[in-house]
């Protein structure tokens, strides 16, 4: 999720755990641990592309770091923190606010290695836009409030897990609101006689009621939208040739490899004029699939290579960009309630 949405719930946690003890030193220490996993982002500048794809939400977003760092954590907080709360109290807090990070983490499209170090598998639910503001919004309301309340103070708490409560619903309601998704694209896969090898629906942006399901079939790959205000059950797809003999020269080494375990095997191979390209469709195109004409992917790799172009040395990212213009989201509006 978003660095704010982690921070935020951050500090949630922290104030549940450990506010009424420690004040609001709690949700500050909260705030700082929700967002410390995601300073893996800092080796970035010291390896390569390669190597920072495998890094980031790898080892930090683990469950063996969960395990391993709360304690250690726990530690130096209460050496240098002089209040009552003890050791245990600190791990608890650093173990529950990484546990929550992580889970959050999970819920979006991006992928997190929670296995690392024994599984570089990439866990994600697909539940939630990695920006949703109904999942934040109540959580930044309830920690807003609490932290102006004494913190003996009984609305102290209710405010702070009643922003938790609601998001957390909102989470839950986003698996259920899923699970239907799935049945409809599973409908619309059989009766338009499409046979995915693998198939995966995620929120649009900003809300789970529009949905973009993504299915492979035939080195085509199927991207299509539904909206739970839909009339009718009825999904139009839009077919993306994957070009995968583009990379089958590649394939076992190192770089291509690392694409397509990151993209989970939803790409498409592109020959431009600046290089052989690989889109990651798994984030979607610039109009979030509201037009049916062509339109730039989000989330874009060039591959690089050696001086006769027999070997992939590495690759560099394009930078996501959307379509910010008014037009685009009153589009995503009418779409998301059923238009």
């Amino acid at each position: 999720m978003d660095t704010i949405t982690q921070i935020t719930l951050g500090a949630a946690v922290g104030e549940a755990l450990l506010g009424k003890k420690i004040g609001n030193k709690a949700a500050l220490w909260g705030a700082a641990f929700g967002v410390l996993p995601d300073l893996d982002v800092l080796a970035s500048p010291f390896v390569s592309e390669v190597q920072a794809l495998a890094i980031h939400r790898g080892i930090t977003h683990s469950l063996f770091f969960c395990v391993v760092a709360a304690p250690l954590f726990g530690w130096l907080l209460q050496r240098y923190q002089k209040n009552d709360a003890t050791w245990r109290d600190w791990s608890w807090l650093v173990f529950w606010v990484f546990l929550t990070h992580i889970f959050i983490d999970v819920c979006t499209s991006y992928g997190t290695q929670v296995f690392q170090p024994f599984s570089n598998y990439s866990l994600s639910f697909n539940s939630i836009f990695i920006i949703d503001p109904f999942y934040t919004l109540p959580l930044l309301a309830g920690i807003g409030i609490a932290l102006f309340l004494n913190r003996q103070s009984q609305h102290r708490r209710w405010a702070n897990w009643l922003g938790i409560g609601i998001s957390s619903l909102y989470l839950l309601l986003g698996f259920g609101v899923k699970f239907h998704i799935n049945n409809v694209f599973e409908y619309n896969f059989n009766r338009q006689q499409i046979s995915p090898e693998r198939y995966m629906t995620t929120p649009s942006p900003l809300n789970i009621l529009l949905w973009t399901g993504y299915a492979e079939a035939n080195d085509t790959l199927y991207a299509g939208l539904y909206s739970i205000f839909d009339e009718d059950d009825k999904i139009d797809f839009q077919s993306v040739p994957q070009n995968g003999e583009l990379l089958q020269p590649y394939r076992n080494q190192l770089p291509v490899e690392r694409l397509i375990w990151f993209s989970r095997g939803y790409y498409a191979a592109e020959k431009k004029p600046e290089g052989l390209i690989v889109h990651d469709l798994r984030f979607g195109r610039s109009d979030l699939w509201l037009t049916e004409q062509s339109a730039p992917y989000v989330w874009n790799y060039r591959l690089e290579f050696n001086g006769d172009s027999t070997k992939v040395t590495g690759f560099k990212q394009y930078e996501p960009s959307f379509d910010m213009r008014a037009e685009m989201w009153d589009r995503l509006l009418n779409r998301v309630i059923g238009n």
